[in-house]
């Protein structure tokens, strides 16, 4: 091979390989974009959907919490003990203690 092939070849080949670099950063820089186009467009759908109130989660809490507290029940008072002996007597929903509670529901 003599110095005027061997030199156009590796020039070609030189070509070639900064064609293939161009085109690799061509796809990354496209596969990039769309993955950060896409994760700033699902935000965007959660905010959205957030700030205009409409929480599905929030909806179907609402919804269980309404349903229960429209049967007809009197609270009962409950004495619960705690591991430390210790005896507490609540009305309503809630106990302040940090020791084990119970709750006691009617149903009719």
């Amino acid at each position: 091979m003599t110095d005027s092939n061997h030199a156009a070849a590796r020039a070609r080949g030189q070509a070639v390989r900064s064609e293939r670099a161009a085109r690799v950063r061509k796809i990354r820089r496209r596969v990039i974009s769309g993955s950060v186009a896409l994760f700033v467009a699902a935000w965007l759908a959660i905010t959205i959907v957030l700030v205009s109130g409409h929480d599905p989660a929030l909806a179907t809490r609402a919804a269980t919490t309404s349903s229960v507290s429209t049967g007809a029940s009197t609270p009962s008072t409950t004495t619960a003990t705690s591991s430390s002996g210790t005896t507490s007597s609540s009305s309503g929903a809630s106990s302040s203690g940090s020791g084990v509670s119970s709750v006691t529901t009617s149903q009719s």
